[in-house]
């Protein structure tokens, strides 16, 4: 297997959810991501963080996660640490490396506790979205992938199975052109950054050891991706509820001077 070859646009972009399937135990939830993919000649650098609000009955419970990770340009290796807060209290630090080499892939944690597992061959994060890109640029529509993405159990062997939709060009004014800046008056600059791309609406199911014996996955989601690796139009389907949403702001970063 190759390394992809598509290009990654450096940004920051944020992202309003809120809920969009009834939750027999939920009154309402709410969500916003922040990303920001920044890097060098050398790698990639991700700093993600996802806070959701969930009102039940009688309570209100706060998640935040935050992750902040660097990945080789050629898929080779993968430093990541991710920590989980629940109503500001800290739950949990996952953190460490990984390397491919061949067929195989060692993941090295020094978080929770130091030990080393081997998996086969799995694609990092930002491999995998550039795998997704160059599949559906070649006109595939299922594709099946091993990943790694900072999980505290490897072993459970996380694959993804995304169905990807035909090709489209963006349109600024429409809806594969959301939102790219923020603020009011900025409407007749909405999605401006995306204008002229193609864009595909995907489909992604995960799958690991934890999957439902009737072929059930542990995840889903869905999101329109564009050719230069910036997604909109989010739905996050957990078990029981879902988050749906879009780009509340976007910015292209300057991109490295590479030789």
């Amino acid at each position: 297997m190759h390394a992809a070859s598509a290009e990654l646009a450096l940004h920051r972009a944020s992202y309003d959810l809120a809920l969009s399937d009834d939750a027999s135990d939920m009154v309402g939830a709410e969500g916003r991501i922040a990303v920001e993919i920044s890097g060098d000649c050398d790698a990639y650098d991700l700093d993600y963080r996802f806070v959701a609000r969930f009102q039940q009955e009688q309570e209100l419970i706060v998640t935040d996660q935050q992750t902040e990770s660097r990945e080789a340009r050629d898929g080779s290796w993968f430093e990541f640490e991710t920590k989980t807060f629940v109503d500001s209290s800290p739950q949990d630090t996952v953190s460490g490396t990984a390397a491919t080499d061949g067929g195989r892939t060692t993941v090295t944690f020094t978080q929770p506790g130091e030990h080393s597992v081997e998996i086969p061959r799995a694609l990092f994060p930002m491999q995998h979205t550039r795998s997704l890109i160059e599949k559906a640029e070649a006109g595939e529509r299922i594709v099946e992938t091993a990943l790694f993405d900072g999980d505290d159990d490897p072993q459970k062997e996380l694959t993804s199975t995304a169905i990807i939709g035909p090709g489209a060009p963006a349109n600024a004014t429409g809806p594969d052109a959301r939102a790219a800046t923020s603020g009011e008056g900025a409407a007749a600059d909405r999605g401006a950054p995306l204008a002229g791309l193609r864009s595909w609406r995907v489909s992604e199911s995960f799958y690991n050891s934890d999957s439902d014996a009737d072929g059930m996955p542990v995840f889903e989601t869905a999101y329109t991706l564009y050719e230069n690796g910036v997604s909109d139009d989010l739905v996050l389907r957990f078990d029981g509820y879902a988050l749906s949403g879009s780009l509340a702001s976007l910015d292209l970063l300057d991109r490295p001077d590479c030789p």
